[in-house]
């Protein structure tokens, strides 16, 4: 195989992202579904290439909750290093929510989606953490409640 073809994933952070009630669902919009509106209250950045936080009331979720149940994600928001820089995230995605019944649960016994997707972009100013400005880096997702929020798992594709 050519080596050009081949990828591998290496995890380089966490971001867990709380939310607080303000929640907006506008629509029924033409064509169906509902835009969403989610702003971050914030949040955690933990791993072994970036460490800091979200930057609160930075932006927003612009989710678009399509009529089969989809959420396509477009979240955009700020988030700061522990040196202090603040670095955009715009992360766009799919959350599959699953069948009614028969969901897996997390440790907390939270249902969880079926399929929670992301594909995230940078723009970090030059220094130590423009390395995400040049690469391809793909996340999972996974719901929690009590506080309510969401953890994504980000990998570099190598």
């Amino acid at each position: 195989m050519n080596r050009f073809l081949n990828a591998e994933l290496e995890h380089v952070f966490d971001v867990t992202v709380f939310f607080g009630a303000d929640r907006t669902k506008i629509g029924p919009l033409p064509g169906a579904g509902y835009q969403g509106y989610t702003p971050p209250v914030g949040g955690r950045i933990e791993g072994p290439r970036l460490r800091g936080q979200v930057v609160p009331h930075s932006g927003a979720d612009y989710a678009n909750v399509r009529t089969d149940g989809v959420v396509e994600l477009n979240a955009h928001y700020l988030l700061q290093a522990d040196d202090d820089t603040l670095i955009y995230i715009m992360n766009k995605g799919y959350l599959v929510p699953a069948p009614d019944k028969g969901a897996e649960l997390n440790d907390q016994g939270h249902p969880q989606p079926r399929y929670f997707r992301c594909t995230p972009y940078f723009r970090a100013p030059r220094g130590s953490h423009d390395w995400l400005n040049r690469v391809c880096i793909v996340g999972a997702g996974e719901r929690r409640t009590d506080p309510d929020h969401s953890i994504f798992r980000y990998y570099i594709v190598r």
